[in-house]
């Protein structure tokens, strides 16, 4: 409650001076984009390392000796691109409060329980990762960058502890682990070696990230 009541505090404070100078909000915005930008980069060669150097995630995605044949499954049904949980009532045609398919729901899930299920990521047309790929990758971190440094901005400019600013950013992803992997875990039932890595990774990703963001964020003497 402590630490809540100070973060409110520096919000209000910092918000209410530099509502009074325009010039200070115009040098803080400058600020923000270039630290946001530098987090960004940051955060992108992170992700490179993580998914395409490093061991982290070389078992998050499991292989089958199958997936030709399921893919083929797949494909000759001319299923379209989108996300299948099976086994599921038919909703192609439900409508919103639709009793008769909240009712299919529920007989569906009591005669499989106990029994596999799975979640599935189909794109029929293939996935080609391009430069296009790469910018967008990017633009999302940035953003993401950018969206922490505004919110975290007032409690960088009155901490005086290098520890302190970085443990604000670390908190950023405890929050994007509880409203991600742990949500899909929980309730899609996203297996745990899938979940862990992403946990692993968000900490590791916004740790580093964090590391600049308290030292560029550091109080003015």
């Amino acid at each position: 409650m402590c630490i809540q009541s100070h973060f409110f505090t520096a919000s209000f404070n910092f918000l209410h001076f530099a509502s009074n100078k325009p010039h200070i909000i115009s040098d803080i915005m400058k600020k923000i984009l270039i630290g946001s930008f530098i987090g960004a980069v940051i955060l992108f060669i992170w992700s490179f390392l993580a998914w395409a150097i490093l061991p982290l995630h070389l078992h998050t995605f499991m292989y089958t000796p199958a997936q030709d044949s399921v893919l083929m499954i797949m494909q000759n049904n001319n299923m379209e691109s989108g996300a299948y949980a099976m086994p599921m009532a038919d909703n192609r045609n439900a409508g919103a409060f639709d009793e008769k398919f909240q009712e299919e729901s529920q007989k569906v899930m009591q005669q499989n329980a106990g029994k596999p299920m799975a979640s599935i990521f189909y794109n029929k047309e293939g996935y080609n990762m391009g430069i296009s790929t790469m910018i967008k990758g990017f633009l999302y971190q940035f953003i993401a960058a950018l969206a922490l440094s505004i919110i975290l901005a007032p409690a960088f400019s009155v901490s005086r502890s290098f520890f302190g600013r970085w443990w604000l950013t670390f908190m950023a992803a405890l929050f994007l682990n509880a409203c991600g992997p742990l949500i899909q875990n929980n309730w899609m039932g996203f297996p745990w070696n899938y979940t862990y890595d992403m946990i692993v990774d968000n900490f590791l990703n916004w740790g580093i990230a964090g590391l600049w963001f308290a030292y560029f964020y550091r109080p003015a003497p």
